[in-house]
């Protein structure tokens, strides 16, 4: 696998990138001479599918987190308060 530093990379970025799109090439990339990342094809069906999936765990998480802090708001919430003399007050 074929090193290259970030000077050159940034100044060879266009032909890098079709050698990694065309050869599927594979680089790494470094800086002052030490390794610091890879440069690799990737698949684009296998990215959707993870891009799918970090989405619908996102969604899930999101409302569960949602779901948790409503419920802790309910609990907290002060019996004698209604929540629409709270947003009376805030429109003030």
């Amino acid at each position: 696998m074929p090193t290259i530093g970030v000077r050159e990379l940034r100044e060879r970025t266009t032909e890098v990138l079709r050698q990694i799109r065309e050869q599927q090439a594979e680089y790494v990339i470094t800086y002052q001479g030490r390794p610091i990342a890879l440069l690799l094809p990737i698949h684009s069906e296998a990215v959707e599918a993870a891009i799918a999936q970090a989405s619908r765990r996102s969604v899930v998480g999101g409302w569960e987190t949602y779901a948790r802090l409503a419920e802790q708001v309910r609990r907290d919430w002060p019996a004698e308060q209604r929540t629409q003399d709270l947003m009376d007050e805030i429109r003030q």
